[in-house]
């Protein structure tokens, strides 16, 4: 069966929505699940086994859907080496580290700030100052965070290991937002070999980062005895959080675009809080605050812009500007 990647067909607004809520669930339980396999070995070892099984899985049913002629890169392949380091190295290192050193509904919360994140790239890029209720947004999603790692005891932000693991999860859903937005610039190709093609080049800077760090001594590997008892976790990671779930984002991401896409990224925290309830995790006061704050800030980012974009004399500047063109 082969296609070519322009002609591959996206899908519509329902198929969207589903492959983003799937998307979204499972990063959400992929938090907790790699808080379990990460006290057995270090973040990039893990990465490393993730993308260096999903990436080859992807160039196969690449292959086998395309055709062997979209594994070609176009003469793309520093863009996409780039954009992999990003997204699958950036972004899972920095968040799996961090949270090593704190607690994985941590991480799912702090990746729900990723619309946030968007909205401060956007205008870094384009200029163009974002609406006042982004920036109030944003001061609350601040406080949301500052609570949370510290749960309400402000003074430890002085210490290194309260507010490290925070900033470390923040700047790994800052190159997850970029990666995502690096779509946009591949509009002849479908997601299926933007995921494929820059998971390789993100596979590559793995391994040259793991030979790296196994040459220095920081590489943490399991016993052999440990391996049974890791195996479906690690199945879990890989095929349904690496493969899968990674794919259904990408094809949503294609369909709706970045910006509308990062709103689902609010499901992941309220699957990995789901998650670590049924396994019996207590959060403080301060802690449900922090969430709730966070979890507020989104809404009441995503609410101001609808109704801001629904209020007549913004549909009227729009018309007139596009009457301009």
């Amino acid at each position: 069966m082969s296609q070519s990647s322009s002609q591959t067909s996206h899908p519509g607004r329902l198929g969207a929505t589903s492959a983003l809520l799937f998307a979204t669930v499972i990063f959400g339980a992929t938090f907790p699940i790699s808080k379990f396999i990460l006290a057995n070995m270090d973040a990039l070892s893990m990465t490393l086994l993730r993308y260096g099984i999903a990436a080859p899985l992807f160039l196969l049913i690449l292959a086998w859907r395309e055709g062997t002629a979209a594994l070609r890169p176009a003469g793309r392949s520093a863009q996409l080496f780039a954009l992999g380091a990003l997204g699958f190295g950036g972004f899972n290192l920095f968040m799996f580290y961090g949270v090593t050193m704190s607690r994985p509904e941590f991480g799912a919360i702090v990746m729900a700030l990723q619309p946030l994140i968007a909205v401060l790239i956007g205008w870094a890029r384009s200029g163009r100052r974002p609406a006042a209720s982004s920036f109030i947004a944003l001061l609350l999603a601040l406080l949301g965070v500052v609570l949370l790692s510290t749960d309400g005891h402000i003074a430890r932000l002085a210490e290194h290991a309260a507010l490290l693991p925070i900033l470390m999860m923040i700047l790994g859903g800052a190159c997850w937002v970029l990666y995502s937005m690096g779509m946009a610039s591949f509009p002849g190709w479908s997601p299926l070999r933007y995921t494929a093609l820059s998971s390789s080049g993100g596979a590559i800077f793995l391994l040259l980062a793991w030979w790296g760090a196994h040459r220095l001594g920081f590489v943490r590997l399991p016993q052999p005895a440990d391996w049974p008892a890791l195996a479906p976790a690690l199945l879990f990671v890989v095929l349904v959080g690496a493969v899968l779930a990674v794919l259904s984002w990408n094809m949503g991401i294609r369909a709706v675009g970045a910006q509308n896409g990062m709103l689902f990224i609010n499901i992941v925290p309220l699957t990995a809080l789901t998650v670590a309830v049924l396994r019996g995790q207590h959060f403080g006061l301060w802690e449900l605050l922090g969430a709730a704050l966070v979890l507020l800030s989104l809404l009441c980012n995503q609410l101001a812009n609808r109704l801001l974009d629904a209020w007549p004399w913004r549909q009227r500047a729009a018309v007139a500007a596009s009457c301009q063109v």
